[in-house]
């Protein structure tokens, strides 16, 4: 956050800025966060997907582990 406060002479000479910076952080699941910009909802579900197909590829070499 920046904020400028410029006081000149006489009574109404005053300015103030202020900025906010919005975070470019996303979700985050285990320390990797991801921002797309599309909105949260967007980026849940693909972090949603990468979890799945991570499921399923340990299910699969558990699988063929045990044979």
């Amino acid at each position: 956050m920046n904020k400028t406060i410029n006081i000149g002479e006489g009574q109404n000479n005053v300015e103030i800025h202020q900025t906010i910076a919005k975070p470019d952080k996303g979700p985050s699941v285990a320390g990797v966060s991801l921002s797309t910009g599309y909105g949260w909802g967007v980026d849940v579900s693909i972090i949603l997907v990468i979890v799945a197909l991570m499921y399923i590829g340990k299910k699969c070499v558990d699988k063929w582990a045990s044979k």
